[in-house]
Parts: C-alpha cells; sequence; structure tokens
C-alpha cells in the first residue's frame, strides 16, 4: 500500500525556547510511526529541519520541494527527495495537490501564508477532502483561531469552513487522529484491491 503524505507548514528557525524544536520532533517522529510520509518545504534549519529529520528516522519518506532562489540562501536538508520549482507559488501549489492532511506547527509569517492559503482554497473548493490541523501549541494560534471564529460570527466565513479544519494542542489527540487516517486509508486500499480483484484486474 502506497503511503499518503502529510504536509508539515513550520517555521525555518527554532523560535525562543527549545520546546518548538522538542514539538517538532515528536510530529516528525509519529509521522513516521504511523506509515505516513512527509512532504514540507525542504528546509534544513529549525522546526522544518527537527520536524523533517524525525520523520525519516522514525522510518517516513521525506520529500521537500523548494524554490532556486531560496535555496542559494537557505540550505535544503541532505539525504531527502527535494524538487526544486521556480517560484513560491509553485513549490505550494506542488504541496498541496501531494498532501493528504495538512498539520500547521508554529512559525512566522510563512508558515501563516501557506495555512491562510489552504484554508481559503479549501473554501472556494479547489482543495477537497482534505483536514488541515492546526496545532494550537501553547496557545501559539490563539489569535488566528479567534479572527476565524470572528469571520464566522461576522458572516464573512461559511458556517460549514470548519468541516476540514480541526484545532488541536494535544499530542496523545493528534497521533489517535493520525491512527484514524491511517485506518481509513487501509479500508479504502482493501475495498479498492477486493473491487480489481473481482474485475479480474
Amino acid at each position: 500500500m502506497v503511503k499518503k503524505n502529510i504536509c508539515v507548514f513550520c517555521g525555518a528557525s527554532s523560535g525562543s525556547s527549545p520546546d518548538f524544536i522538542t514539538l517538532a520532533e515528536k510530529i516528525g517522529k509519529m509521522i513516521g510511526e504511523n506509515n505516513f510520509n512527509l512532504i514540507y518545504g525542504a528546509g534544513s534549519t529549525g522546526l522544518m529541519g527537527a520536524c523533517a529529520k524525525s520523520a525519516q528516522q522514525s522510518g517516513a519518506k521525506v520529500f521537500g520541494v523548494m524554490p532556486n532562489f531560496l535555496a542559494r540562501v537557505e540550505k535544503p536538508l541532505d539525504g531527502i527527495n527535494t524538487r526544486f520549482t521556480t517560484t513560491m507559488r509553485s513549490r505550494k501549489a506542488i504541496m498541496y495537490k501531494k498532501a493528504f492532511v495538512f498539520i500547521i506547527l508554529p512559525g512566522g509569517i510563512g508558515t501563516l501564508d501557506e495555512c491562510v492559503e489552504v484554508l481559503t482554497l479549501i473554501q472556494l473548493k479547489q482543495i477537497k477532502e482534505k483536514k488541515i490541523i492546526i496545532f494550537n501549541y501553547k496557545n501559539y494560534w490563539n489569535l488566528l483561531i479567534k479572527l476565524l471564529e470572528k469571520m464566522k460570527k461576522e458572516k464573512f466565513m461559511n458556517d460549514n469552513f470548519y468541516s476540514d479544519l480541526i484545532e488541536l494542542n494535544d499530542l496523545n489527540k493528534l497521533k489517535t487522529l493520525l491512527k484514524s487516517f491511517w485506518k481509513f486509508c487501509l479500508i479504502v486500499y482493501t475495498l479498492f484491491y477486493n473491487y480489481l480483484n473481482c474485475k479480474g484486474w
């Protein structure tokens, strides 16, 4: 069975506390141990590098996507499958297409941009049947969550917007959720495999 890709958006910096790096490492390990692969921005530093290294060490294949201009100032991680693009837009488009689920960890303006763009594309139905998980570690994304709630309250956002948005701040709950995603993939794969056998393919 082909493993699904989880896309992680997070900071290329380490943040103000070593706890952020520890979080990224735990998420990466969780991805690998639950039979998923990782797709991310290919960086070797900060939360990005920590998550990718941990995922790879835990059995995940790691796919990085980075624009050429950024590779000249930000070293890509060694030992992963890296694809280089001409623009930031094409970089994000590849990650959006190949991801099964999106996880948002603490990060800066780039992470915020990626998160909001995914939310926008989900609302416009350009990204379909894909969940986005905002991992609100130590209430990092509280202001964003409150802003989204304000938009909904003031009728600038559809009521069904939250059907694909999941806010979590508990690693055990995230682990349970990832396991449920894996079981769903396994059921779909088994049904499809049995269908092909019935058809004699």
